[in-house]
């Protein structure tokens, strides 16, 4: 077993995105072009996490324990700092700020129950306009439902059969959202309109477990798939297509996996083995959901008279909570995953010899 400190990196990069996306607060700092695209770096975390569950899935299928370790697994990862944050937002802000009660019980953000089971993004109106952080949780329901119903299905599907669900997820996913987005149906949050990123990052992991996988034949084809698939995603976006706009950052979002395990340029392997983006991607959970915090601070006491510096001054705070965080909730929990299936962490860890050494 080896780390893939680029896998790391992925997530940095995506955290990133997200983050300055959320920055928009700073109009003065002109982030533009990242603040109305940075939303993408969402669906680079569901490619990147259908990946990587896909693959602890075909590598651990038929062993025992299965389903009691990868579930157990799973929620040792996601629930003690999700839970932790839901008890943040409904006990003690609303006990340490009555005021704030009406705000984080509202219609924004009900029925409140919907958070703790995973119902969001079928009970909540405008799942990313909830009050908080509870704003960023639909993209955890969605990787839940994931969770809750691939290993059932990699479990008794052969690897030619879970390819052609894969693709054919992949090919249905935007004429699906073509079709509910004219009845109204919200695409952006809504889980089954979400699951071609999670699908193409399985996809991924099928194909480079296969026998006659070569790196580098498709290296190429990556670079070009990733710049022209990019493109169009940014273009598009502009039309609000977004029943499309999802397939093509999809599509960039598996090649640029594909380069960060692959690609033999050393520009891009210093990029992706950078200390700082590997850093935000070990603690990018926290810093995904608690990036709101600071933000709301900012806006709550009228913070941002001075752009850069508060910029400073949130991403700082950001990175310190996302610190407290990994060490005191997310990695004493990630210590008892030893006991299921496994000695470390199975999100940093790939299969060597399924991949036949190709990790760099």
């Amino acid at each position: 077993m080896k780390r893939v400190y680029q896998l790391d990196a992925v997530r940095g990069l995506a955290v990133l995105a997200v983050f300055v996306h959320n920055t928009d607060i700073y109009p003065s700092l002109h982030l533009g072009l990242i603040v109305t695209n940075g939303w993408m770096g969402v669906d680079l975390f569901f490619v990147l996490s259908g990946f990587l569950i896909t693959g602890i899935l075909i590598d651990s299928k038929g062993s025992e324990g299965y389903f009691k370790n990868f579930y157990i697994r799973r929620c040792l990862r996601i629930w003690p700092l999700y839970y932790s944050a839901l008890l943040f937002m409904f006990v003690i802000v609303p006990f340490l700020h009555p005021s704030e009660a009406q705000s984080v019980f509202g219609a924004r953000s009900s029925p409140w129950w919907a958070f703790p089971l995973f119902l969001q993004n079928f009970l909540i109106p405008i799942p990313i306009a909830a009050t908080g952080l509870l704003g960023v949780t639909w993209s955890l329901a969605v990787e839940e439902h994931f969770y809750l119903l691939w290993p059932l299905v990699v479990r008794f599907c052969n690897e030619s059969l879970l390819r052609g669900i894969a693709l054919g997820v992949i090919g249905l996913s935007p004429i699906l959202r073509f079709c509910v987005a004219l009845h109204g149906v919200n695409i952006y949050s809504n889980t089954f309109c979400r699951l071609d990123g999670l699908m193409a990052g399985a996809l991924l992991a099928l194909i480079v477990r296969s026998r006659r996988f070569e790196p580098a034949r498709y290296e190429a084809t990556a670079w070009v798939t990733f710049f022209v698939a990019a493109s169009l995603a940014l273009a598009i976006d502009t039309l609000h297509a977004r029943w499309i706009v999802f397939s093509f950052v999809a599509l960039a979002s598996v090649a640029f996996v594909y380069l960060a395990l692959f690609s033999k340029q050393r520009w891009f392997q210093a990029l992706m083995t950078n200390r700082f983006l590997i850093y935000t991607g070990t603690v990018s959970y926290g810093i995904y959901l608690l990036e709101k915090i600071p933000l709301d601070a900012v806006r709550e006491f009228h913070l941002g008279k001075y752009a850069l510096l508060t910029f400073l001054l949130t991403t700082a705070s950001t990175y310190a909570l996302a610190a407290l965080s990994w060490n005191l909730i997310e990695k004493p929990f990630l210590n008892l995953k030893r006991s299921f299936g496994g000695t470390t962490s199975s999100e940093r860890h790939a299969t060597t010899a399924a991949l036949k050494n190709t990790w760099l």
